[in-house]
């Protein structure tokens, strides 16, 4: 059999391979010339032309297809290649089987090499006059092919097409009408990007409104993908292309504005939003005087979406249009702006007149959004605008009209800084003109208005902000003004309860300091020194300016100048001998300017100078003070200062840092020193001071050295609760960070560490807690795998016979720690909780089931103190097992178990919410003792409220069947929890009362 019978027996199967391989077949039998391309032709004559069986024929054009497709570059002469290419048109004029693998066809003859002029206009001539439409072809594949050779006609011969349709006026009507029905997406996709060819380079002026009718009629897009979908084309896709379209040409303009506006009154809010992006995508693209046109129309349309909001993301995108023409036309001139802002001006200052008001802050809005556009714009606009607005707020003594006119003001305000922060060089002239009408407007309203009016004032402080960020607006001297207006605020101003606007006017003044930070180093931080003494009484210390003076740091520009003046006074305060809670308030103070700061980087980290400049010298006050007594607070603060310098910088400054601290480092945590500060004294140091070090710079005899006193202070008797627990988080810390893995099992042994020794005697309560740390820094390591593992079952096994204080202990495995996080350079695997899930978990659930009723809490403990911490994807595999020991869990009436309750109570949420089938079983139960949970007598506030959250989820995610029968019987319970003392309890108490006396609507409550 010849290779066409042997392909046109395989071409209806599903898989295409062997087609394609007896298609490779032939094509190399040309390649190699054991096949004339003549005698190729004539082989298909008798299929091709087979009047009977139109299936053969189009098979017979898709081995044709095929084989061209296989063909490499060059087998094909010139005329060899015209002439197929003639062939395969010459049989669209008869027959019009296999139209798709004709276009396929051709594609490949195409890619063998370049088409004339000719050629290109005869091959769509040849579809658009004898396909035409092509909506009669069923096959989306068919339809594909040809779409797909038009497009790169399109694409390639964009000169020659061009010239068609100059020559020819009948091509472009037909060309319109030939795509007409499109509904496939993956049609419609290429088809859009083709349109835009003609659209954008022809002239298509006599057949604008046909072309733009062709692509309309598919607006708005609502194409849904069906699941799966292989070809990934999303609705959002089909729209952009179709944006692209209806904004192609300025020719569109008088059908797609009346249309688009027509649609935005539309019901549907996804018709809507489609609307408004699809006219900001013609203003972006129609000419200027075109838009001139319709720019009223727009306004009349837009504003209604602003003034009567229906959703915020379609104000806003409405805001976003109306900037866009704005911005259009304050490039092309003044006349189109003028005409176009005159009726938004009398809009708004009608709106205004009636403020406060949503009609007067949409206007705000407006304001902001159009004058933010363009300097012109925003020029024209407070012409236009403010005259009216002061006149107004001059001729009115109410202070909420007022106070409606500044927030409009202040929209105006942002929208200049908007200008300025994209161009420096932007003028502010007219806003210029009415800024000191406005500053001492608002320092009469800071100064002079009633206190109770918080939101005038507030108002009035965002102001001054703003104008003084306005760069070029206000002179040197208003500067001044406004700065010492608001620091007199932050300074002078007692009002406690409603009325204390404090926390607003410190984040004006650092707002303040990013504009005029001169200004401020200038006005502003005198006056805070002034208010702080060397030497207060114990009774005055003023934390509250130290606290405002702290926060000034959050600005770059003045964090320097606010950190060294914080030094410098407690140098002098420690100097002079100021109490220990000033030098206390004062080192707060520097570490919360560290904190929350915003200090000068170099190389993209905080600068190396400031641990010689800040920490150093705090480190030497402690060293030497070690002889009179330490201050276990300023050990922390300094930690913590010296942490926040320190772990950004480079191995190299590091080791300088950590050679020049090691001698009196090691004297004194192991306690050998009598001169230095002592271990326990140090601790919190160390812990800071360890978590910033890089692990290539501590060798390994020092941490040996190091594990062993505090390992020697965790295990003594000494230590109050707290430093133990400081001694314990610096074990996790050294172990987890610098302890090499691979010779753990030898260095906790030679530290006294062993977790199974530590666990071998009887063990103490310390030895445990100490055997607890050890685990949690090996788990979150992730390094030592085996030994990890043994050392938790050692700790699980403790649950046979430990008392609810050990059980407790598990808790601390998994609960967050920020010392041991991969910015302080710590090992963090990432599968560290699903470990001690898959390991703990099963073991914990089996032995509650097998435990003795004296046993039991402590396994129920441990369970719920690890789940606390575990993410609800790690444990929901597990969660049919996990149910009723959870449950249990709820029956604890401990008070110190409270914690474990919250946990159980917040998975049992979560159940609910995702999987509420796992606990269908459980109703009864899960009712139950979540009701007993909301009783006040037995449970923390926390865990009523949690409780009753729960209880408000089961009528709503359980069958209704399952819980109608407890409906009588949580009703009545809530009646208790509506009178709680917590007010957060009774909220939660309405709540759930409201869903569970739902479930029964329409019968007569018997309560």
């Amino acid at each position: 059999m010849s290779d066409v019978q042997l392909y046109l027996l395989e071409a209806d199967a599903t898989d295409k391979t062997e087609c394609k391989r007896i298609a490779t077949q032939t094509a190399t039998r040309l390649e190699n010339r054991n096949l004339k391309l003549i005698d190729f032709v004539t082989s298909l004559e008798p299929h091709i032309n087979d009047k009977d069986n139109s299936r053969i024929r189009a098979n017979t054009v898709s081995y044709l297809a095929d084989v061209i497709a296989a063909l490499p570059t060059k087998v094909l002469s010139v005329q060899e290649r015209k002439l197929l290419c003639d062939f395969i048109l010459g049989r669209l004029e008869g027959d019009l089987e296999g139209v798709g693998a004709s276009a396929r066809a051709l594609i490949a003859l195409e890619n063998l090499g370049k088409w004339d002029k000719t050629t290109a206009q005869k091959v769509i001539r040849a579809f658009v006059d004898n396909t035409h439409p092509l909506r009669q072809f069923k096959l989306q594949t068919e339809r594909y092919a040809v779409v797909q050779l038009i497009d790169l006609l399109l694409a390639k011969y964009r000169d020659a097409l061009r010239e068609l349709h100059d020559e020819d006026d009948t091509f472009m009507p037909t060309f319109i009408s030939y795509w007409e029905g499109e509904k496939d997406p993956r049609n419609l996709m290429i088809l859009f990007s083709l349109l835009q060819v003609p659209m954008t380079e022809w002239d298509i002026h006599s057949h604008a409104q046909d072309m733009f009718d062709s692509v309309f009629n598919y607006f708005p897009i609502t194409f849904k993908p069906p699941p799966d979908d292989p070809y990934g084309i999303t609705s959002q896709d089909l729209k952009n292309r179709l944006r692209d379209c209806i904004a192609a040409n300025s020719e569109f303009a008088p059908y797609a504005f009346p249309q688009l506006l027509d649609k935005l009154d539309s019901t549907s809010m996804n018709t809507k939003r489609d609307v408004l992006q699809a006219i900001q995508a013609c203003i972006t693209s129609y000419e200027a005087n075109t838009l001139n046109l319709y720019s009223v129309t727009l306004w009349d349309a837009l504003k209604f979406e602003i003034l009567n909001v229906q959703e915020e993301d379609l104000a806003k995108e409405a805001l976003k249009t109306l900037a866009l023409i704005a911005a259009k036309f304050s490039d092309y001139g003044e006349g189109p702006l003028n005409a176009y802002l005159r009726p938004v001006i009398k809009e708004c200052n009608e709106h205004l007149e009636d403020a406060p008001t949503k009609q007067s802050e949409a206007a705000g809005r407006i304001l902001r959004a159009v004058a933010s556009s363009a300097p012109l714009a925003a020029d024209k606009l407070s012409k236009g605008v403010l005259p009216m607005m002061f006149a107004l707020y001059s001729g009115s003594e109410s202070i909420t009209k007022r106070r409606g006119l500044l927030e409009a003001f202040n929209e105006l305000t942002s929208a200049h800084i908007d200008l300025i922060q994209r161009d420096p060089s932007a003028k502010c002239e007219a806003l210029k003109a009415f800024a000191d009408d406005a500053l001492n407007a608002m320092i009469r309203a800071l100064i002079s208005a009633p206190k109770a009016e918080v939101s005038f004032r507030i108002v009035s402080l965002a102001g001054v902000a703003q104008l003084v960020s306005a760069l070029g607006v206000l002179s040197d001297k208003q500067i001044e003004q406004a700065v010492d207006t608001v620091t007199n605020m932050v300074l002078h101003e007692k009002v406690q309860g409603h009325g204390d606007i404090s926390a607003s006017a410190i984040k004006a003044l650092s707002n303040i300091a990013k504009s005029a930070p001169q200004a401020v180093r200038d006005r502003s931080i005198p006056a805070f020194m002034v208010e702080l003494p060397d030497v207060p009484d114990v009774q005055s210390i003023p934390t509250t300016v130290l606290e405002a003076f702290a926060q000034l740091a959050t600005e770059r520009q003045i964090f320097e100048t606010v950190v060294l003046r914080l030094k410098n006074k407690l140098r002098v305060a420690r100097h002079q001998g100021a109490s220990l809670e000033y030098q206390q308030a004062l080192l707060y103070a520097i570490l919360y300017a560290f904190t929350f700061g915003d200090p000068p980087l170099e190389d993209g980290v905080i600068r190396s100078a400031y641990y010689a400049d800040y920490a150093e010298p705090l480190i030497a006050d402690f060293v030497k003070a070690s002889s009179t007594g330490l201050d276990l607070v300023a050990i922390d603060v300094v930690g913590r200062v010296a942490n926040i310098v320190l772990r950004q910088q480079s191995i190299h400054f590091q080791s300088q840092i950590y050679q020049k601290d090691l001698e009196w480092l090691s004297s004194s945590a192991a306690g050998t020193n009598p001169a230095g500060p002592q271990r326990a004294q140090l601790t919190p140091f160390l812990l800071y001071y360890y978590a910033a070090i890089r692990p290539e710079v501590v060798e390994g005899h020092d941490i040996i050295r190091l594990l062993k006193a505090q390992a020697n202070a965790a295990l003594g008797d000494g230590p109050s609760d707290l430093p133990r627990m400081t001694t314990l988080r610096l074990l996790s810390l050294l172990i987890n960070k610098f302890a090499n893995p691979k010779a753990m099992q030898t260095i906790l042994t030679e530290t006294g560490l062993e977790v199974e020794s530590l666990l071998g005697a009887v063990s103490q309560p310390h030895t445990v807690q100490v055997a607890f740390a050890v685990v949690k820094g090996l788990l979150i390591q992730g390094k030592a795998g085996a030994l990890t593992t043994r050392y938790l079952d050692a700790l699980l096994a403790l649950l046979s016979t430990c008392d609810k204080t050990t059980a407790r202990q598990f808790a601390t495995l998994l609960s967050p720690d920020d010392i041991l996080s991969k910015q302080n350079h710590c090992l963090v695997s990432g599968l560290y909780k699903q470990k001690i899930f898959n390991q703990a978990i099963p073991s914990i659930t089996e032995s509650v089931r097998t435990a003795d009723p004296q046993q039991k809490p402590a396994y129920l403990i441990a369970l719920s103190s690890l789940l606390r911490w575990l993410p609800y994807s790690v444990l929901e595999p597990a969660l049919a097992s996990l149910t009723p020991p959870l449950l249990q869990t709820l029956d604890l009436a401990d008070p110190a178990d409270q914690e474990v309750k919250a946990a159980a109570l917040i998975i049992f949420e979560s159940a609910l919410m995702h999987d509420p089938g796992t606990l269908a079983e459980h109703t009864s139960s899960l009712v139950t003792r979540v009701l007993n949970s909301t009783a006040a007598w037995a449970n923390a506030a926390d865990v009523r409220a949690k409780a009753l959250q729960c209880l408000a989820l089961a009528p709503r995610q359980l069958k209704r069947e399952a819980v109608v029968p407890y409906r009588r019987q949580v009703v009545k319970r809530l009646l208790a929890c509506l009178d709680d003392k917590k007010r957060t309890v009774r909220l939660e108490a309405v709540k759930c009362r409201t869903a569970w006396l739902g479930l029964d609507e329409g019968v007569e409550d018997d309560e």
